[in-house]
């Protein structure tokens, strides 16, 4: 018999780093994904302070999908607009743009994308008087402050003559003096 021990093998303690590695990129992903994308779709823009407003609840449910159309002045900064940058109202024309997502429409092109989103989403019923299927899409329309309030009103014009009647137009909360 033989008086020597056997020899044991040391086993490295090391924490093994790729799964914590894959849980935080999944983590990560979840985030990025759940996170609030209406930021996407707003323009930055000082809204007109509303003197009456009514809080809509926020129902976010893939039946009633929703849409912002923002109206916002598109020139400013380094050689753009000088009425505007000194918080003055411009009334050029060329300076207002309106877009949806970020992505700025001309008024035909406008017309043609409401008509798109209104046809994603349309009522079983039919539209007596107008023999013609609405749609179930809930329209806000966000105006810069000093838009000219034509713009407004084309906006809503175009969702009506699309079928789109679930239409709020957004204001800045009142200020409490």
């Amino acid at each position: 018999m033989s008086k020597h021990k056997k020899s044991q093998v040391e086993d490295p303690i090391s924490p093994n780093l790729i799964p914590m590695i894959d849980i935080m990129f999944l983590l990560l992903l979840f985030f990025m994904l759940g996170a609030d994308m209406a930021a996407r779709e707003t323009e930055d823009m000082e809204l007109h302070e509303a003197n009456k407003m009514v809080e809509i609840p926020k129902e976010t449910d893939e039946n009633n999908p929703e849409t912002i159309v923002n109206i916002h002045h598109a020139v400013g900064g380094d050689g753009g607009c000088a009425v505007y940058d000194n918080k003055g109202i411009c009334r050029e024309k060329d300076h207002w743009k309106w877009s949806i997502s970020r992505v700025s429409y001309d008024k035909e092109k406008l017309k043609e994308r409401l008509q798109v989103l209104a046809d994603l989403s349309l009522e079983d019923e039919v539209d007596k008087d107008a023999k013609k299927k609405l749609s179930k899409r809930k329209i806000m329309v966000r105006a810069d402050k000093t838009a000219p309030y034509g713009d407004v009103q084309k906006v809503i014009e175009y969702c009506g003559m699309v079928g789109l009647y679930k239409i709020s137009v957004i204001g800045a909360v009142p200020s409490v003096n």
